[in-house]
């Protein structure tokens, strides 16, 4: 993601969030929904070209349908700019057919962006300068059309930081595991400090349920003042560590060779032992994170815990894989200062999005959502790095839920429209699977075909909305 397309992503995205009624993050539905009267429409995403679409008709215009009007609207922009002065974006009218109780009409996607199908009533008269001039639209339908390679992909939302009991978290593995279903992820790992054990006693835990959640290996590296972080490495860093202690130092020594020699000694053995520990993570297979550059230790007074000098050399060398760019645990600010360091220090790395949740009240509120072919680790792993990507911060009010996005806008506009479109639904689903885990952990059931059908339904769901 290139610096100017990051700056514009703040600018705008940062400056207006997505706004979710607390009845709609509560799980019910959102006052975002258009009533559509009974028309049915299930695919909602479409590649770029001419698709076809097929409107289900409630029984009272199934006799009516040349009563009907199907109109399309890009959402690219409200004016289109083919001469001199730029003309309104009229409405596209389609031509359809009827056939068992349904609408089809082909419809020509030309761009990337949102859409909207209109139904309307032609019989209902309006009055275009009052306040009845929308009475006529009887159904309207939010669509997405990408190009190619996004469409082939499908969006993953997961936590790679977060902590239990086995480090200083106020709750229990399982308990964190299965608050991770309440919230809705599809891919988790529990990242205690200088624990990689919490993450696979987990994995194991639930091995034996047909779940759609992915469970994944983490853990949160000390040796150096930098927070590091282990996400998918196949054995822990900080055990091999302690087993190679003279191995480790001498790659140490190695990096230290390479830094300039008119920074402080403190500087400099802390960027060494980062990097050293960032090839570890590589070398064993996972993604490498620079951990909350902007954390402030609220106990220990208002001071950021990463020296500057430690991160502008950090942030020089680029040798981690990823940023952690939202950590919702650490509040606001240190999203703010993310965004202000991210586009002229960090791009163009990846960025991820985590709770770093010490206690379950806070999962859920700092997620990355991964554009992947699934959710095990090669494949989020392959996106992540590739930045396909975008980290979500959420904070919520009593009568409202605000949902940030930060990343590529390309990414992070379709991310808006599945927030509101498909991770509602989604969500209730996997909430519901954990729900049935839960029970068959409590009662030790060995039945697992309610959560066998759940678990499909969430495998099945994005498929289901392609067009």
């Amino acid at each position: 993601m290139n610096r100017s397309d990051f700056i514009k992503n703040v600018a705008v995205l940062g400056a207006m969030p997505f706004v979710i009624s607390k009845a709609g993050a509560e799980g019910k539905k959102s006052s975002n929904k258009t009533k559509n009267s009974g028309f049915i429409l299930p695919k909602k995403i479409f590649k770029i070209g001419r698709n076809k679409l097929s409107v289900a008709l409630p029984e009272a215009y199934k006799d009516k349908t040349e009563n009907l009007q199907l109109s399309l609207l890009c959402g690219d922009g409200a004016w289109l700019f083919k001469e001199k002065k730029p003309s309104f974006a009229g409405e596209n009218a389609l031509k359809f057919e009827v056939a068992d109780g349904k609408l089809s009409a082909d419809a020509d996607f030309e761009r990337e962006c949102r859409y909207t199908l209109l139904v309307k009533d032609k019989t209902i008269k309006i009055d275009k300068a009052k306040k009845n001039r929308l009475k006529n639209i009887v159904a309207a339908f939010p669509l997405y059309a990408l190009k190619p390679d996004l469409y082939a992909l499908a969006p993953f939302k997961g936590d790679s930081h977060i902590h239990s009991t086995n480090s200083d978290g106020k709750n229990k593995p399982q308990e964190v595991a299965l608050r991770c279903y309440e919230v809705g992820l599809d891919y988790q790992a529990i990242s205690d400090h200088k624990t990689y054990e919490t993450s696979q006693d987990m994995k194991n835990l639930f091995a034996k349920f047909p779940t759609s959640m992915s469970f994944l290996n983490a853990e949160e590296c000390h040796e150096s003042y930098v927070h590091v972080h282990n996400f998918g490495g196949n054995q822990s860093v900080s055990n091999y560590i302690k087993n190679n202690r003279a191995e480790f130092e001498k790659s140490v020594e190695a990096i230290k060779n390479t830094l300039p020699r008119d920074l402080p000694d403190s500087v400099i053995s802390n960027v060494a032992i980062a990097e050293a520990e960032f090839d570890l993570i590589r070398r064993f297979g996972g993604i490498a994170v620079l951990n909350h550059p902007f954390w402030y230790p609220q106990l220990k007074g208002k001071f950021v815990h990463l020296e500057s000098g430690i991160l502008n050399l950090l942030s020089d060398r680029k040798k981690y894989d990823a940023y952690e760019y939202i950590n919702s645990s650490c509040g606001h600010v240190t999203a703010s200062m993310a965004a202000n360091h991210y586009p002229y220090h960090a791009a163009p790395k990846p960025i991820m999005g985590c709770s770093d949740a010490h206690r379950v009240e806070m999962q859920g509120t700092g997620y990355t959502i991964v554009f992947a072919k699934n959710s095990g680790f090669d494949e989020l792993k392959k996106s992540i790095l590739s930045n396909l990507s975008v980290a979500a911060y959420e904070l919520e009010t009593k009568t409202k839920k605000c949902v940030f996005i930060f990343g590529d806008n390309r990414l992070a506009d379709f991310a808006y429209f599945l927030l509101d479109e498909y991770f509602p639904e989604h969500d209730d689903l996997i909430a519901r699977e954990g729900k049935l885990i839960e029970s068959a952990l409590k009662e030790n059931s060995s039945d697992f075909s309610e959560i066998e059908k759940i678990s499909s339904q969430v495998k099945k769901m994005y498929d289901s909305a392609r067009g």
